[in-house]
């Protein structure tokens, strides 16, 4: 009889449904003042407008918006809205770009229409238009889109264009350097300021990462191995002989012969 007085999520009467909500907000790596703590005051102040309760928070940070892959807090949403797990009637959303800037700009108009047809109605916080189904928010709903995608297209060619530009200068655009390299830090004049070592990053925007010879030890190390492998010998054999030596790779293990 205990178990007749328990009320599950989602079967909440409608009526009670209404007063609660859950919110959406997503990160993305393009725009601080879009922080998820930024949104969360902006749709705080719209459900104290409303009267509605917070209930649930679906949250992805630091992801990008163009896919849905890698985004959880959505995934998340999405699968308890269809699934009917939900103990919420509202979802609100700080703009229509949180959804994510989706190349195909139907995807995040599919996500919005899933949660109605659940019954769930979604706000756009800070968008200076009710999300009431009239035509001019169906309007400026679609232009939004639009200009979210075409923002991510710009940003993605405006990023590709200054890695090649810094490429072609010689800066080197991540990953970790070879044996006998080392990464070396400069500032916007290309004055060397020091070495990063493995797992260090460099602290100011403007500076940047070049690469330069190792330590006398490891170029000697290096013209070794051309030397041997000059004569013939095998990759394995110069691995080998190398851990018979004793010298660690860059990444303080034994060498193989790829």
């Amino acid at each position: 009889m205990a178990n007749a007085l328990v009320v599950h999520k989602n079967r909440l009467p409608q009526s009670q449904k209404m007063h609660r909500a859950a919110q959406y907000v997503r990160m993305s790596t393009d725009y601080q003042q879009y922080s998820i703590e930024n949104q969360a005051v902006v749709i705080a102040t719209y459900a104290e407008l409303h009267k509605l309760t917070i209930v649930r928070t679906y949250r992805d940070e630091g992801e990008s918006g163009p896919k849905i892959e890698n985004r959880a807090g959505l995934t998340e949403l999405i699968d308890d809205v269809r699934s009917g797990q939900t103990d919420f009637g509202h979802l609100l959303i700080f703009d229509v770009s949180r959804w994510g800037r989706f190349q195909d700009i139907d995807e995040s108009a599919h996500y919005e229409f899933i949660c109605r047809q659940a019954g769930i109605k979604v706000a756009y916080c800070a968008e200076q238009f009710d999300n009431d189904g009239s035509l001019l928010s169906s309007i400026v709903k679609n232009i939004k889109r639009v200009m979210a995608a075409e923002f991510s297209r710009a940003l993605s060619a405006k990023v590709l264009a200054g890695a090649l530009r810094l490429a072609s200068l010689g800066f080197k655009m991540g990953g970790s350097a070879a044996y006998g390299l080392q990464r070396l830090v400069v500032d916007e004049k290309c004055r060397p300021k020091g070495v990063l070592k493995a797992g260090e990053r460099k602290f100011l925007i403007a500076d940047r990462v070049r690469l330069g010879p190792g330590t006398p030890d490891q170029t000697e190390v290096v013209k070794w191995i051309f030397e041997e492998y000059l004569r013939h010998k095998s990759q394995a054999t110069v691995a080998r002989e190398l851990n018979q030596r004793g010298v660690l790779t860059n990444r303080g293990g034994p060498w193989r012969k790829t």
